[in-house]
């Protein structure tokens, strides 16, 4: 069996329960995936290359040379969104179908029969204890793991499509990246260990322990001195809600500030130009809110702690007048870089079409224009058959396609540039679904609108949680291979491995440990009911409270602006 298969088995099995064993408090530091929340650091294959690299400082694979390096990278970062505890393929809306049927019974009816098994199939799973009925579950499991496959397909051949112009041409950072090349360039250097390594990675490793020592214990000893404030008003991935009667609560669009040097160790391998933005951008936002407060917006949302003003009520930033960030930044924005990405870039993307009509090989590529090009068609006709095939028409298929693309798209372009998940939101592509589906449902469509509403949450959302992994994880792989001397092409049968074989595998170990131990036993198995995100009254609003369209064209086209200012003067 090959390496990277053992690997996918072994992982892709066992990962999800271990994942769902860790306490709630350990959830965004202690994973096999990845930590850090929207920071989304992939633990497992940096964790590896370090082993591999002390096991060939003791004299063991003393053979692995920047290709091995490589190959371990490339044959794990595919499996992090499985070992992760709010990654979409599993536990998150996949647990939520199946719970939904136990603890709101007569809601679940609305849900088709293949997304989850009946009651009495579903209710062992809550304490425990019992043999798993395969028969009964092998239509869910198979229904999703052919949604997951199509969409790892998808999405491998769009990466296998921009991958020249991204990598090599672009030369795109990927700071996350960055560190497991540096790590394994380090071990692979002459000298001492000591040597290799040198004085600021150690310091840094030193560090590194320091910070997070007196942070586990924190979590897992009550009477261990907080020695951060950890217990504070402090999110467990490190962000400090500020509550109303804080000093810096008295700005409006101040809610959360973030404390952890993770963070902020990664956000020094980010380009400074990048950086300064984000900094330029936060202070207009600042300045904005504070000019809208004065002017009679947003009253009342001085009272209100941390997330609340994010989300809650109608006066909340992400929906309230008069800016309605949710519709105009996170989807706006999000769409308007996706967009005009595209756009200025045309050249290239229609060189890349006409080569892949015409079936050109292309040198150093990992498959053939025309192949990927079909893969992409195949796995739309998939996707499109699977949606179709619980209900949905086309209207709704499409705009799931869509805003899965885009959505994905432009969290990927974020994280390779910064190393950090944005956008991360889950309800800012709900107006385009409103839009084809009706704000509220009628007695005809009722359950194809809140299938369809339900269903917007993970799909209209980053990378993480909407099958879009595979596009930044083979991009990464291919940063990896570019410095590390990886063929692009084993680089992609691999991540074609990794991505059909890891969904039926961490479906299959995960409904194991489901059955054997229990939901309600293993802290983040995420148990819980999914209705809220498809609820009529609920939902009322998102993306925004009422009118949505022009501030969602106004983000795209202040991105388009902003874009072409960008690649005209930068």
């Amino acid at each position: 069996m090959d390496f990277y298969t053992d690997h996918t088995f072994i992982f892709g099995f066992f990962g999800p329960v271990w994942t769902t064993m860790i306490p709630g408090g350990f959830t965004n530091w202690y994973t096999a995936g990845t930590v850090g929340c929207k920071l989304w650091v992939p633990v497992l294959p940096t964790v590896l290359i370090f082993f591999l690299g002390i096991l060939r400082e003791i004299g063991l694979f003393k053979s692995a040379d920047k290709t091995a390096f490589a190959f371990l990278y490339v044959a794990t970062i595919g499996l992090v969104v499985f070992l992760s505890y709010d990654g979409w393929p599993l536990q998150d809306t996949y647990t939520g179908f199946l719970a939904s049927r136990v603890v709101e019974p007569g809601i679940s009816d609305n849900w088709p029969s293949i997304f989850a098994p009946p009651a009495d199939v579903v209710r062992p799973i809550v304490s425990g204890g019992a043999a798993v009925p395969w028969g009964a579950l092998m239509p869910f499991i198979i229904f999703w793991w052919l949604m997951m496959a199509a969409y790892a397909v998808f999405y491998l051949a769009i990466a296998s499509l921009i991958r020249h112009h991204y990598i090599d041409v672009e030369k795109v950072p990927f700071p996350q990246t960055i560190v497991s090349v540096t790590l394994a360039n380090r071990f692979l250097e002459q000298g001492s260990l000591r040597k290799k390594l040198g004085t600021p990675l150690i310091v840094g490793i030193v560090l590194g322990l320091v910070y997070q020592i007196p942070l586990f214990f924190t979590a897992l000893y009550p009477w261990f001195p907080d020695i951060y404030g950890w217990r504070t008003n402090t999110c467990n991935h490190g962000t400090v809600w500020l509550t109303s009667g804080s000093a810096l609560a008295q700005l409006p669009g101040m809610a959360m500030l973030n404390k952890s040097a993770v963070h902020a160790a990664i956000f020094f391998l980010a380009p400074l130009s990048v950086l300064t933005s984000a900094v330029i951008t936060n202070i207009i936002f600042q300045v904005l809110m504070q000019v809208a407060y004065f002017s009679g917006y947003y009253s009342g949302i001085l009272g209100l702690d941390g997330c609340g003003r994010v989300w809650c009520g109608t006066i909340s930033y992400r929906v309230g007048e008069p800016f309605k960030w949710d519709a105009f930044s996170t989807a706006g924005v999000s769409t308007g870089i996706v967009l005009f990405y595209f756009i200025l870039n045309w050249r290239v993307m229609s060189s890349i079409f006409r080569r892949a009509v015409r079936g050109e090989e292309v040198k150093g590529e990992p498959i053939n224009y025309r192949m990927a090009l079909l893969m992409i068609i195949l796995a739309v006709v998939v996707i499109a058959a699977l949606w179709g095939s619980v209900g949905l028409t086309l209207a709704p298929i499409v705009v799931l396609i869509l805003s899965n693309f885009i959505c994905t798209f432009a969290s990927t372009r974020v994280y390779s540039l910064v190393g950090y998940n944005a956008p991360a939101g889950s309800w800012f592509y709900y107006g385009p679904m409103k839009l084809v589906m009706g704000s509220m449902p009628t007695e005809a469509n009722y359950k194809e609108w809140v299938l369809a509403m339900c269903m917007m949450h993970p799909t209209g959302q980053a990378f993480t949680e909407g099958w879009g992994t595979p596009l930044i994880t083979s991009l990464s792989s291919y940063k990896m291979g570019s410095m590390m001397g990886m063929d692009s092409k084993t680089i992609f049968k691999v991540s074609l491995v990794v991505g059909i074989l890891a969904p039926l595998l961490a479906q299959l170990g995960y409904i194991w440990g489901l059955y054997t131990f229990g939901a309600t036993k293993l802290p983040s198995s995420l148990w819980g009911a999914v209705w809220y995100r498809a609820d009529p009254q609920g939902i009322v609003n998102r993306p925004v409270r009422g009118e949505w369209i022009p501030y969602f064209l106004g983000g795209i086209l202040l991105a388009g602006a902003l874009s072409y200012l960008h690649a005209k003067f930068l």
